[in-house]
């Protein structure tokens, strides 16, 4: 159960007029105080320089107007944020703006925004979004990343505001960073390179690995950073129901839950020649048609050994004596058959896998792993988000990686409903009282171009809207002159051949409610799935093995598993509204 938590939101306490003059009040105020203070040496321009050289002396000295700019800002911060620094921190700051007090306010407020836990609302449809200065050629991965999950969509959102423990002082460091990335974006605002060069340094106090061993910045894999982000910052899981099936015994692991932040899906390779493939065929075989081999179960011989046969004895018998001592003669038989023969072993197998979506967050993993951090109603099930990896990149054996050339057409909306989990408590449609169909959106991307995903150059998208007309915004940071560009709906095959082409990170948001009436190419293409999920079905059986014989009876019941709505529901986030 997540501990009840309300995000660091709002005005500052220390702007806020006192109740009382008590001493414990003034106490608390000064320790909030000091508090905020030492957060404010999380950024990069409290960080100056306490001995500067000769020329820097020389510089100030010769600069007597700097120092009335400097004298100013500081003015400035004490009366309307309440907050004071050094001046040398202002005087950084100043730098950084090439002496424009407007552009250091604004930087200072962001500061403050940031310090206090304050999390801008999304941008307004005529904000002009800046984007992101690339540091040092490699940043990008970074870039792209937080412009996808932040630019136009709220649902992680709570990873930045919760309250992180006082005694994680790094963990602090990085949140505070982000909500100033993140703040500094939606104002359409420029993140300057010293800003996301600052955030790479605390992220590397976190132990993100981001520079080689000579010291250098280094590009990274996007996907695991996704990763690090949402572990740090405790993202809720996402349940998926897991049923395997065989020729061998039952067993409770046949029918199991697992969890996950992401959704993998591994492409076929297309051996150069460019071939396309849809997205919903690649989630059909990763859902459904994918066998698992050396699976260790038990196997009971004795279920096919034949059983000793004495009818034909049985009917000869005229004396009820006789009858008896026979029929005790032919048990002890078999019961001595049924000792050397009732055996089990435990062998390798190969099975079926299929896997089904719980469509709601989860606070607890397979590991008992409990999510106590955030607060309640942070991950509502309404506003899920099911991020996608495509695989595009094979290994071989010496550590070398290769991009698979294979295409994915991309779908702005993907019919789900055959792939969530058919005990889960389907929403019901108010207006037409009928069960609400699961669709998933595309709202944003990260794409890759190079050979390698900790090389080459990433790219971000967002789209506005869930229309199929909708406007997109590109982020490409080493566009110096148009690093977001906006691309109007009816030129959107331009983003849907760039995502087909080098789409790696696909953020889905699963839509529940109704369309009135149903979208005809939603229905078309549920048919389409259903025709070639009954097709797999039947190649397996037709292929399974006769030692295999229970293995239609375990599909005869996979819709009444042993995963009730009861059981389902006590997977769910309990601090999540359900919807």
């Amino acid at each position: 159960m997540y501990d009840s938590l309300e995000p660091t939101i709002g005005i500052p306490p220390i702007l806020k007029p006192s109740l009382s003059s008590s001493d414990e009040e003034v106490s608390d105020k000064k320790k909030s105080h000091k508090k905020r203070l030492k957060i404010w040496r999380f950024f990069s321009h409290y960080h100056h320089k306490k001995h500067p050289n000769k020329d820097t002396k020389q510089a100030t000295c010769l600069l007597d107007e700097h120092i009335a700019k400097i004298t100013t800002l500081n003015e400035y911060a004490k009366e309307h944020l309440a907050v004071n620094l050094e001046e040398e921190a202002f005087q950084s700051l100043l730098e950084a703006n090439e002496w424009d007090m407007k552009k250091a306010i604004v930087d200072l407020e962001d500061y403050q925004e940031a310090a206090h836990g304050i999390l801008r609302p999304l941008p307004k449809s005529e904000t002009q979004l800046l984007g992101s200065e690339n540091d040092k050629n490699t940043s990008c991965y970074i870039d792209s990343l937080l412009f996808a999950m932040y630019a136009n969509m709220t649902t992680f959102d709570p990873l930045l505001t919760y309250d992180t423990t006082s005694d994680v002082v790094e963990k602090q460091k990085l949140q505070a960073l982000l909500r100033l990335f993140v703040n500094t974006l939606r104002k359409g605002h420029l993140v300057k390179g010293d800003s996301v060069q600052w955030l790479r340094k605390v992220l590397q106090d976190c132990a993100w690995h981001g520079q080689n061993k000579d010291g250098v910045w280094t590009q990274e894999d996007a996907s695991e950073f996704f990763m690090f982000l949402t572990e740090t910052f405790d993202l809720p899981f996402i349940p998926f129901q897991i049923r395997l099936f065989h020729g061998a015994n039952k067993d409770s692991d046949d029918d199991r839950v697992m969890t996950d932040r992401l959704l993998m899906l591994s492409l076929p390779d297309s051996d150069g020649r460019n071939k396309s493939v849809q997205l919903e065929s690649v989630l059909i075989n990763h859902f459904y048609n994918s066998m698992v081999t050396g699976v260790k179960r038990q196997i009971d011989y004795s279920a096919y050994a034949i059983s000793p046969q004495s009818t034909s004895n049985y009917l000869m018998d005229d004396v009820p004596e006789e009858k008896k001592l026979k029929e005790k003669i032919r048990k002890d038989k078999e019961r001595q058959n049924k000792e050397a023969k009732d055996h089990q072993e435990e062998v390798d197998v190969t099975a079926w896998q299929v896997l089904e979506l719980l469509p709601f967050y989860s606070a607890t993993n397979e590991q008992g792993t409990s999510i106590k951090t955030q607060a309640e109603n942070s991950f509502p099930d309404s506003n899920m988000i099911l991020p996608i990896v495509l695989k595009r990149y094979k290994y071989d054996k010496f550590g070398g990686c290769t991009k698979l050339h294979t295409q994915v057409e991309i779908p702005a909306t993907v019919p789900f409903n055959e792939f969530v989990n058919q005990n889960a408590d389907a929403p019901v449609c108010p207006t037409c009282n009928k069960q609400i169909e699961f669709v998933m959106r595309l709202r944003s991307a990260v794409c890759h171009i190079g050979s390698s995903p900790n090389s080459g150059h990433y790219i971000g998208f967002v789209r506005l809207g869930i229309e199929d007309e909708s406007d997109w915004l590109k982020l490409d940071d080493m566009d110096v002159n148009q690093r977001v560009r906006t691309i109007k709906g009816k030129n959107s095959a331009e983003v849907f051949r760039e995502l087909s082409k080098n789409s790696y990170i696909l953020f889905y948001e699963l839509d529940k409610t109704c369309g009135h009436p149903v979208d005809a190419s939603i229905a078309a293409h549920t048919r389409l799935r259903d025709e070639k999920k009954a097709l797999a079905e039947k190649e397996y059986f037709e292929q399974i093995s006769p030692i295999d014989g229970n293995a239609t009876n375990h599909h005869h019941h996979s819709h009444n598993s042993q995963y009730s709505n009861q059981k389902i529901k006590e997977q769910r986030n309990p601090a999540c509204n359900l919807m």
